[in-house]
């Protein structure tokens, strides 16, 4: 039903224009009158993407054959610094503001003849809305294409066939928010908030955790939620108190999931940059190495949503980037922006990742590069290369446990039909070292891929591998017998050992690989930094039936290790050689 409550332009709520305009987007640019000049010139500036010059008025315009450009030339929000400019008594700028939001009105109502294929798609819709609300201090009282071009956005958005999902249809209940409120339409704003507040308990659960499978998009959400209960605020309703609670639980969430060293872990769409200030004391601490904010108190922690994070500390022992920190992938495979990194493991400690993701390239739906980041080749996960595997099959957490002396969790991957596979990670904490333990239940070959980070140097030992970055170095030691290794760089050509840490950037990267044997059906390493001393296997041995017995030492400090199924004992002992 369209909305009845505005006919004029002296009817809108332009108090809407001033109150809603804040985030990132929507706010006052620092170069806006550079960007002004820009879109009077005919160019375009829509990052990451190079500059382009052209008719910005047409509407298929594909001048680098990538959707994200398309996309964001449909949102409009590169009118932004014209509609700041205008307010400040530029005329030139808004009357270029109202040409362009004319054309677009006119090429692309009703949505059926838009001749481009992202007018209406995704989360363009919503976007655009709040911009051509903003924009309503603008316009004249002749402006008879206006309203229409608003009320055309409430009918659309309202339509629930025209909503998507995640966190594109937050954008969208965001735009019919302010586009509502703008129109004075109570009905259209209550159906926002009401979407909202159903959408949220899916968005982030009772833990905190997000539902996208990255941890780029978990901070995202958290600062696209805020801002949304802050329009919801300005328009006088109330964010509910779950949505609050979870808000604070998912900043907690990423302050464990973020390195010790501040930086985002690339999991899923993740780019390599260090986390945002100003999402709570939790993130404060991690972003500030302490300097402000609060730690939180968990050590070892399992997020129903598909994270194990477990670390050494909160820099009360140590400096904070000094920490070590692990992350364990599993969950169900979710069609959005995770990976198949399901099993996949990440291992950062001494101020450094040695063992991280492949990272995220880009959007490009098809495109062979990106398709190998999302694969399981791009991730440090262990598989069966002679079994059927199902990538949609869950990865399962089947065990977690936390205690003083170990972290400890265990999880099964559902792809294969015939033979359990299972892989247990566990932190042992005094001897400040890991052990990844990968077995099938049937004897078969065991490929472990392990993506060292860059910059790391890495040269084979006789029981693994020696990681070398600056004066550090991290060991990779294959307990029991030793499977077949072999070291991967990076080379032109070869999607392989690059590390993607922003859009279409690739840095050269190193994939270590281990394959047992046919006749053997598990594989086990143990991984430590040197730091501040020297990790030494005195002796190990891994039985035929799974037990492993260890005797680790650092420096004047000797372990005993002693795992037995699900039993795990770990005594200090006293150097009886001294």
């Amino acid at each position: 039903m369209p909305s009845q409550n505005v006919t004029s332009v002296e009817d809108l709520d332009l108090g809407v224009a001033e109150r809603q305009a804040f985030g990132t987007v929507y706010g006052k640019p620092a170069k806006h009158e550079t960007l002004t000049k820009l879109v009077k010139a005919g160019t375009l500036r829509l990052p990451p993407h190079p500059n382009w010059t052209g008719d910005v008025t047409d509407w298929k315009a594909d001048p680098y054959k990538d959707r994200n450009w398309q996309f964001q030339h449909h949102t409009l929000r590169w009118l932004n610094p014209l509609r700041w400019s205008a307010l400040e008594g530029d005329e030139a700028a808004a009357e270029e503001w109202r040409r362009v939001a004319k054309s677009w009105g006119a090429k692309n109502i009703p949505a059926k003849k838009a001749p481009g294929l992202f007018a209406w798609k995704d989360m363009a819709d919503g976007n655009r809305a709040i911009q051509l609300s903003l924009g309503a201090p603008l316009i004249r009282p002749e402006d008879d294409w206006y309203i229409p071009l608003l009320q055309y956005h409430v009918d659309w958005l309202m339509d629930e066939a025209n909503i998507v999902k995640k966190n594109h249809a937050l954008h969208q209940h965001s735009g019919l928010v302010v586009v509502a409120a703008l129109l004075r339409d109570r009905r259209a704003l209550n159906t926002a908030y009401d979407r909202m507040a159903k959408q949220f308990k899916s968005t982030f659960d009772a833990q905190g955790a997000n539902d996208e499978g990255a941890v780029g998009y978990h901070e995202m959400n958290l600062k696209w939620w805020t801002q949304a209960w802050a329009r919801i605020e300005a328009e006088g309703l109330k964010i509910p108190s779950f949505a609050a609670a979870r808000l604070e639980a998912g900043r907690t969430a990423l302050a464990q999931m973020v390195l010790p060293n501040g930086m985002l872990p690339q999991i899923g769409d993740t780019k390599r940059v260090a986390v945002s200030r100003g999402l709570g004391p939790h993130v404060e601490y991690v972003a500030t190495q302490g300097k402000d904010g609060e730690a939180p108190t968990e050590t070892a922690v399992a997020y129903e949503r598909g994270y194990v994070v477990s670390r050494s500390g909160w820099g009360q022992e140590r400096p904070l980037a000094a920490e070590s920190h692990m992350i364990l992938r599993f969950g169900h495979d979710v069609l959005s922006h995770s990976h198949q990194d399901r099993g996949g493991v990440h291992i950062y400690s001494r101020g450094r990742p040695w063992l991280s993701d492949s990272g995220y390239y880009s959007y490009q739906t098809g495109d062979a590069t990106r398709n190998h980041f999302l694969s399981q080749d791009a991730h440090n996960i262990a598989r069966l290369p002679e079994q059927v595997h199902s990538l949609r099959a869950e990865v399962e957490l089947e065990r977690f446990t936390a205690t003083e002396a170990v972290h400890d969790a265990v999880v099964r991957d559902h792809g294969y039909q015939d033979v359990e596979m299972r892989r247990r990670v566990l932190y042992l904490t005094g001897p400040d070292c890991w052990i990844v333990w990968d077995e099938a239940s049937d004897p078969t070959p065991i490929e472990q891929n392990w993506i060292v980070d860059i910059g790391v140097l890495s040269r084979r030992h006789d029981r693994g591998f020696e990681l070398r970055s600056d004066d550090q170095t991290m060991n990779m030691t294959w307990l029991g017998t030793v499977p077949a290794l072999s070291r991967h760089v990076a080379k032109e050509g070869d999607p392989h050992a690059w590390i993607a840490t922003k859009w279409k950037t690739l840095e050269a990267a190193t994939l270590l690989t281990a394959v047992s044997s046919r006749n053997r059906k598990r594989s086990v390493v143990l991984i430590a930094p040197s730091a501040p001393q020297e990790l030494a296997v005195i002796r190990s041995y891994v039985s035929t039936s799974g037990q492993l017995s260890a005797m680790l030492m650092r420096g004047p400090r000797v372990w005993s290790v002693q795992i037995e199924g699900e039993d795990v004992t770990i005594t200090e002992v006293e150097r009886s050689w001294d």
